[in-house]
């Protein structure tokens, strides 16, 4: 009975702990951001949170962790060093979080370092990291973003393992496709092939010349670059409210501000680029030459082998 029990328990000691379930936890402390100006910073904040709350995890922000937080013990935890694993496991059971996540924007000469990384909140281990060389400052949300796909996945697959396997049964076997024998196919039938005939040759009008139509692309680019130029007002709007704020008068719906500023600034992005386009586009039509009117003469035969159908002549 002894020898039975001794055997029981040793099978499991050995049996493999089961993995948490549900979506990973993760706590968005403040980044590494020295010397980047403020509004990039919380424009990478927020970009960081929706990025991380498409992916399917639960995101917690640093703000509403402080906030509950008394003012000396919320200094205290914003100023810690978080490359450190006493500051990660503090931020981590302050937050609750499995994950604590730091993005990185560091100036640099060439542009900006832009990364992230993530640590385990229960020891401070780092768990993944992946980092963006030399990025320009309108290419930030996109170096993030690259960054996250690596981070994230690598974190998921420390703490939840890989998503298990469909089972072969569920795989529907391979159809096959029956081959007529020739015992099904048809008879051949014999066609007689009718008598050759011809077409008159027939001249092609010639087209009207591309300067008569460049007004068009022309006038839908200065359209634009007026839309682009009052969406651009509108973010540099947005940029100096958020700049005006204070710690003493801080600024109220702040993230509406940068929702709004984000979305102008696209907008405005999108249409100076398209509108540029049309102006050249115009003005590339309008001193294209004239070209010579073209002749192109359409032809048809019938044979015994099936019908014929061509165009022949000189091409603008």
């Amino acid at each position: 009975m002894l020898i039975s029990l001794v055997a029981v328990l040793s099978v499991v000691a050995q049996a493999p702990t089961a993995l948490p379930q549900g979506p990973l936890s993760v706590l968005i402390a403040p980044p590494d951001a020295t010397g980047a100006p403020a509004h990039i910073v919380e424009f990478a904040q927020e970009h960081v949170a929706e990025q991380l709350e498409s992916r399917g995890l639960r995101v917690i922000r640093i703000e509403n962790v402080t906030r509950k937080l008394p003012a000396t013990r919320r200094r205290t935890l914003l100023r810690c060093k978080r490359t450190e694993a006493p500051c990660l496991q503090w931020l981590g059971t302050a937050s609750k979080a499995e994950v604590v996540l730091v993005a990185e924007l560091g100036p640099r000469a060439g542009g900006y370092r832009a990364g992230a990384r993530a640590y385990a909140a229960k020891d401070g281990m780092l768990i993944s990291e992946h980092f963006v060389l030399d990025v320009p400052e309108d290419k930030l949300l996109d170096a993030l973003t690259q960054a996250l796909d690596v981070v994230v996945l690598n974190t998921q697959r420390a703490l939840r393992g890989l998503p298990p396997a469909p089972p072969i049964d569920d795989v529907p076997p391979p159809t096959r496709v029956a081959r007529p024998s020739v015992k099904d196919a048809p008879p051949p039938v014999e066609r007689v092939a009718p008598p050759p005939m011809e077409t008159p040759s027939v001249a092609v009008a010639t087209t009207s010349s591309a300067r008569r139509w460049a007004w068009l692309p022309a006038a839908g680019g200065v359209v634009l670059a007026g839309v682009g130029t009052v969406f651009y007002l509108k973010a540099r709007d947005r940029y100096d409210s958020l700049e005006k704020g204070t710690v003493d008068a801080p600024v109220r719906d702040s993230k509406a501000l940068v929702s709004e500023g984000k979305q102008a600034q696209t907008v405005s992005r999108v249409a100076l680029g398209v509108g540029a386009a049309g102006i050249v586009a115009g003005a590339v039509m309008f001193l294209w030459p004239d070209d010579p009117p073209p002749q192109v003469l359409p032809s048809a035969a019938v044979s015994s082998g099936g019908a014929m159908v061509g165009l022949s002549g000189t091409w603008p």
